[in-house]
């Protein structure tokens, strides 16, 4: 689970310390280069469909071990090469990651049904392990062989996730026969129930809150706080490190409290200390990187216990991860990109930022809902 959970996430983030220097040798605008590296949060919402479709028929293990195989072709590929083959590889990026991402629930809830935010939160924790690795290390193998081989490196530990995911396998034959024919369409159950809707809201609030900051960072404290490219990237890893933390510490609450609604709205209430703290006060950046770290997360941990304890099967869960990161991740993706468009047209990072503002609020707002003690199976 965490070897996995490591490549779900230091994939998308090794680019971040480099968006200047790619931006440039690529010829890319800003707003160019938010949509660029949106493109893998656009693929977990627009494949999220097909991944589930994909674990129907041929079970989720057999399709993570496909997922993580694109991901090290991609991975080892994209960055070789012109604009158009970066743009291709970040895409299969994407598609490979989104198999990941809908799997890793469902099997969190049948594997281990009784410690479901435990697990929850030892997968999260290994996606903020995956992003912080990739934040700080990149930089530096990045001195020695240039961006382009430090980006591609990342496709050694994917390949160590997808050997291990074949050893599983294989260890399981038959455990996992494929399914012929998909079952009757959840999504059209739940795309008229509040509390799915409510769901996917807040996971894409906190998506959009979460990429845009991750994208972000590096350059806005290069240029609003001084620090060099290097120290920039080390703050990014600093921040993903400290999601860590984040997502160790929901598991007991969730234990403790029958709802989730203080989780949700606590979250919320910190990323909006966080953008505004960074808006208003750059310098101290120390500070809010140590509050965004923690808060993103508690964040995802959060979305991603909803996702498993809203719904009662995993079967349930499958079809609920799906509708949420189809919703969720779609709006996530347009974040990084309204931020640099934002950006690249008023010049203002106080005006870029309060898109994440905006966003804390919405996430507010859906968790009330999603945070609720109830299941889409008997809630309306």
């Amino acid at each position: 689970m965490g070897l996995v959970a490591i490549n779900l996430r230091s994939v998308i983030a090794a680019p971040a310390p480099f968006l200047t220097q790619i931006r440039g040798d690529l010829g890319l605008s800003e707003a160019a280069m938010g949509a660029l590296v949106s493109l893998p949060v656009l693929c977990f919402a627009l494949a999220a469909p097909l991944a589930g479709v994909l674990v129907r028929f041929v079970g989720p293990r057999r399709a993570l071990l496909a997922g993580l195989i694109l991901v090290v072709a991609a991975t080892a590929g994209r960055p070789m090469g012109s604009v158009v083959l970066f743009m291709v590889g970040t895409l299969l990026v994407g598609v490979g990651v989104t198999v990941g991402n809908v799997v890793m629930p469902a099997l969190i809830k049948r594997d281990l049904p009784h410690r479901a935010a435990a697990g929850t939160s030892v997968f999260t924790a290994g996606m903020c392990v995956g992003a912080a690795a990739a934040a700080g290390l990149t930089p530096m193998l990045a001195q020695a062989t240039g961006w382009r081989v430090a980006l591609a490196s990342w496709a050694l530990p994917a390949a160590l996730a997808a050997a291990a995911s074949m050893l599983v396998l294989r260890s399981a034959a038959g455990a996992e026969p494929p399914v012929s024919v998909p079952p009757p369409a959840p999504h059209r159950r739940l795309a008229t129930h509040p509390l799915a809707w409510a769901v996917a809201i807040f996971l894409g609030a906190q998506s959009w809150s979460y990429f845009s900051v991750t994208t972000w960072l590096p350059t806005y404290l290069t240029q609003q706080a001084g620090t060099s490219v290097t120290t920039s990237g080390l703050a990014l890893s600093v921040y993903q490190v400290l999601g860590i933390a984040g997502s160790f510490a929901v598991a007991p609450l969730v234990r403790r409290w029958s709802s989730q609604i203080p989780l949700t709205v606590g979250v919320s209430l910190c990323w909006a200390a966080t953008t505004l703290g960074l808006a208003a006060a750059p310098a101290m950046w120390p500070l809010w990187t140590l509050l965004g770290g923690v808060t993103h997360g508690a964040g995802i941990t959060v979305a991603m216990i909803l996702v498993v304890l809203r719904a009662e099967s995993s079967r349930s869960v499958e079809s609920l991860s799906s509708m949420a990161q189809l919703i969720g991740y779609g709006i996530g993706a347009v974040g990084p990109f309204a931020v640099g468009a934002v950006l690249g047209i008023t010049g203002s990072w106080t005006w870029s930022l309060s898109l994440v503002i905006a966003a804390a609020v919405v996430m507010l707002l859906a968790g009330l809902v999603a945070g609720r003690a109830v299941t889409v199976e008997g809630a309306r």
